[in-house]
């Protein structure tokens, strides 16, 4: 990705000024900041003609910085005035544009794009030099989990790195081999994937608008000679993966687990309880109903009033005693509220 200065068309002395004013301390404060482009600016000679912008072109939803997009600027045409030329700029690897010289008192319109995606048209009056960061709608951003296993016996790899392109997007599995990424504008991403004593995969997926998936990674060690990679979306529910549905799901046996497709047979959620016995008061034991983790009593719900839940936000159920409830669902639930002898019936939701 090419982050060098502004190519301003027929300027060419101000490149060299333009980009080295790009390298400045992430500290900084914001009248810092206006002072570092305020002098940039007036080093070409003409500082009470002549102003500048900069700023970040990102995501307006995932607010992802968006490196390499170009920024055009536009001036306003005026009476008896020469409109000047159009200006281009191309972010840097950050997302980060910059621009001086250009003519004071003037009004302009700027408009970013990215990989064919045009942002809204911004009007600024060049009254002063300033700050203008950009926004673009890249689409609803998704929410992604990675999974990394080991390809010879699937178990997990803890502390794998995870390096997505051109956007700067990273992240760490965790000791069961995952990491979520809550909000990823949908794009066709370059994806490498490395762990000491691996061979690294580099390869490429593409992630759809508002996209909820798993995608599974199998690595090979160095030892082994490498099989074709394979990168395939497994078909569960990225919250509920992170929740830890699937791990009780397999580790509790005398339970009721389902996910909203294995519900559609079911018209509401009210019909679930009623033709689900697992979810009905069992053994003569009170019933602890938990909302996304959180007592359902809290949020205004109760067993009687389930069933204005809208059912198609309704992402999980998991029923069974609370004896056999693993701590990371009790921990979330009030000792006040603590009961010895109950069924446990979590409902998760968008």
């Amino acid at each position: 990705m090419n982050g060098s200065g502004p190519a301003l068309r027929g300027v060419a002395p101000l490149l060299a000024l333009a980009a080295a004013a790009l390298v400045a301390s992430p500290a900084a404060g914001q009248e810092e900041e206006e002072e570092r482009i305020l002098r940039a600016c007036r080093q070409l000679g003409q500082a009470e003609l002549e102003v500048g912008i900069e700023g970040m072109v990102r995501d307006d939803e995932s607010q992802v910085p968006l490196p390499g997009a170009t920024v055009l600027i536009r001036y306003e045409a005026e009476g008896g005035l020469q409109t000047p030329e159009d200006v281009r700029v191309e972010a840097d690897e950050r997302g980060r544009y910059q621009v001086c010289g250009l003519e004071a008192f003037r009004e302009i319109r700027v408009r970013p794009t990215f990989r064919s995606r045009r942002g809204k048209e911004r009007k600024i009056e060049l009254d002063r030099s300033q700050f203008v960061d950009l926004e673009l709608d890249m689409g609803d951003a998704a929410f992604v989990v990675l999974s990394v296993v080991d390809a010879a016996d699937g178990r997990p790899v803890a502390g794998a790195q995870i390096d997505f392109s051109p956007l700067p997007v990273s992240g760490v599995t965790d000791t069961l081999g995952r990491v979520a990424f809550r909000s990823m504008p949908p794009l066709t991403y370059g994806l490498r994937v490395a762990h000491i004593g691996y061979a690294p995969i580099e390869t490429e997926i593409n992630i759809l608008t508002d996209q909820r998936a798993e995608f599974r990674v199998e690595l090979n060690t160095r030892a082994i000679a490498l099989a074709p990679i394979e990168v395939r979306v497994t078909g569960r529910d990225p919250f509920l993966i992170t929740s830890g549905f699937y791990e009780r799901r397999q580790s509790i046996d005398d339970g009721y687990f389902a996910t909203h497709p294995e519900m559609d047979q079911f018209i509401h959620l009210g019909q679930v309880f009623q033709f689900k016995r697992e979810l009905s008061i069992r053994y003569r034991r009170n019933q602890l109903i938990l909302l996304n983790g959180r007592p359902a009593s809290r949020l205004g719900f109760n067993r009687r009033n389930l069933s204005e839940l809208k059912f198609d936000t309704v992402r999980g159920i998991e029923a069974y005693r609370c004896s056999e409830a693993p701590p990371e669902i009790m921990n979330q639930v009030p000792n006040t509220l603590l009961l010895t002898n109950c069924n446990l019936v979590a409902i998760w939701t968008y």
